[in-house]
């Protein structure tokens, strides 16, 4: 590693930190990312004006409603992790790992609410064009009683705003010079961590809070509360040999030095909604969407404010002619008339009628808007008429989704880049055994070791399984099981086996009925066969109730019986042979 002085460090961070803020200004980010998000929180006007203040200012969010449909569409799948080894041997004792580590993925997703980070990425990508996944290993967790452990990874997404890359122009993130992320932080916590890390109190103290918020780009983001006070804390990531580099500066000071992770890639992962030519930042789709929010809300403003002037429109008067301050609006109000005979001193205006064009361009607009972008009626789950069938409605969704599969799979890719960042940090940082939670193929809990180090050396191959989830599909599944069972493909322990969790959710106590029930019959089989020809003919004259009080009895006492002879129908009390 190079050595460089801790200021000579922060400096060189302060610099990259300004040069990327330099790119995103001429790239036009800093102002148009806050524009997209007012547009999709509904603040789509400008500023009211003495001239605009009576003018309606309707909202009709039409680019919320796209992009909430695009993002559910993209998350109705179920996506797991599914590891193995690259190399298989049965012979070799971690041979398993890969089922291991798809558990423990499984496990980990469900912990770091990975469903929510992806809600949340996801709807950054959709606005903003770019999504950030950044996974650490937080040293401040502890747990475990029998197995303590200290550190676990955690997540959270990073908005494009606040990162910046050494070169912006290359879409591979494992290839960057530098990754650098900013943030701001109390400065109470931030000199805290400087001097758990190092730092003299006389440097500690150095570290002031900042009003640095303009470039933060969102308003929520400007303004702070005057506590403590805030300061810009900017954390790199770069390589050296191979291996993971990170620090960390605020104040102009070094307050993490040059630390090697130990791990191979980057952990932050990027997605595009839709590609951007020589960009790593994408393209969302409020970057479209704009001109025909505007368009629509204009268009609607306008017939709402015709509507207004119709309905109450402006009053015309001859100076003279009535006294204005007695005029007020109350329906039916007689108007003294001063004017002279023969004359109207005062009478309303006629404005001019609304074309009906302008419904129609509305209409159409949204439309055309909703057909381009893959939300038309059939994606959002209108029925595009009555006489269409659930099959026909099916395949109109199937179509309509196609713009959207191109992001689905972006996503995909981007879960895989996930998978690979848990790897490395599980086989770098999870280096002492400890214990965790898994589930079978049952979904059944159970405990079991994990210790990522020992695998350090074990290639692994991922695949991202994706499988329906959605209420439909599970009707489907449910639908397929029925028809099965009435043609006695499967039986009824297959149907409850196979059938959806949440459609049978009683389904584990029912099946342990059942295999009670079988349990207790095999035994009565068992008895029978084992009788002796006399035996068994005297047990065939009995009656039914007395065969099943008889047999009940043997399975009763066979725990206290044993290492004797069963008991024979001749050994039957007499009121059983009566």
């Amino acid at each position: 590693m190079k050595e460089e002085t801790l200021d000579k460090l922060a400096g060189e961070m302060e610099r990259q930190h300004k040069d990327g803020l330099s790119y995103k200004r001429k790239m036009g980010f800093l102002d148009k990312w806050p524009e997209y998000e007012r547009f999709k929180a509904g603040d789509q006007w400008p500023p009211v004006t003495n001239r605009t203040k009576a003018l309606p200012r309707p909202v009709f969010n039409l680019i919320k409603m796209i992009e909430t449909h695009k993002v559910a569409n993209v998350m109705s799948e179920q996506i797991n992790m599914m590891f193995s080894n690259e190399e298989m041997d049965e012979t070799d004792p971690q041979s398993d790992v890969g089922d291991l580590f798809s558990r423990y993925a499984s496990a980990t997703w469900e912990r770091i609410k990975q469903d929510e980070l992806n809600e949340e990425g996801l709807d950054v990508a959709a606005n903003t064009g770019t999504a950030i996944w950044h996974y650490y290993f937080d040293m401040s967790i502890k747990g475990g009683t029998q197995y303590p452990f200290i550190g676990e990874m955690v997540g959270e997404i990073i908005d494009p705003m606040n990162i910046f890359f050494g070169n912006p122009q290359q879409r591979n993130v494992q290839r960057q010079p530098y990754i650098l992320i900013s943030s701001r932080e109390p400065v109470k916590s931030v000199r805290e961590y400087a001097e758990n890390n190092g730092m003299s109190k006389e440097m500690v103290s150095q570290i002031k809070p900042d009003k640095d918020t303009q470039d933060e780009g969102y308003d929520m983001a400007k303004d702070e509360l005057n506590d403590e006070g805030k300061v810009t804390v900017l954390t790199r990531y770069w390589k050296e040999g191979g291996k993971v580099m990170f620090a960390k500066s605020a104040s102009g000071l070094t307050i993490k030095k040059a630390t090697e992770t130990m791990l191979s890639l980057y952990p932050v992962a990027v997605m595009q909604w839709e590609r951007r030519k020589k960009s790593i930042f994408g393209i969302g789709d409020t970057e479209g969407l704009i001109p025909n929010q505007k368009a629509i809300n204009t268009l609607v403003a306008m017939q709402i404010l015709s509507v207004q002037l119709t309905g109450w429109p402006k009053l015309l008067y001859k100076k003279g002619a009535i006294d204005p301050s007695k005029v007020t609006n109350a329906p039916g109000e007689m108007i003294e008339d001063h004017s002279p005979p023969g004359s109207e001193g005062v009478k309303y205006m006629n404005p001019g009628n609304i074309s009906a064009v302008a419904a129609n361009l509305v209409e159409s607009i949204l439309m055309y808007t909703r057909q381009m972008t893959g939300a038309d009626e059939a994606a959002t789950g209108s029925a595009p008429s009555a006489d269409l069938n659930a099959t026909a409605i099916m395949l109109l969704q199937k179509a309509s989704a196609i713009p959207i599969e191109s992001i689905k799979r972006r996503f995909y890719r981007l879960v895989e880049d996930i998978g690979r960042i848990w790897e490395d940090i599980w086989k770098v940082k999870y280096n002492l055994p400890r214990q965790v939670t898994l589930k079978d193929d049952d979904g059944e809990e159970y405990p079991a070791m994990f210790d990522g180090s020992q695998y350090h050396g074990t290639e692994l191959t991922l695949k991202i399984d994706v499988g329906p989830s959605s209420t439909y599909s599970e009707s489907l599944m449910l639908s397929s099981l029925d028809k099965a069972l009435d043609r006695g493909d499967i039986t009824y322990e297959q149907y409850l086996k196979y059938a959806p969790r949440t459609v049978v959710p009683f389904r584990d106590r029912l099946m342990k009925e059942i295999e009670e029930k079988k349990g207790i019959i095999g035994q009565m089989e068992q008895v029978v066969n084992g009788m002796q020809p006399e035996e068994r003919a005297m047990f065939d004259a009995m009656p039914p109730d007395q065969q099943m009080m008889f047999l009940q009895q043997i399975i009763m006492q066979q725990p206290q019986m044993m290492g004797q002879a069963p008991m024979s129908p001749q050994q039957a009390p007499p009121a059983m042979m009566a």
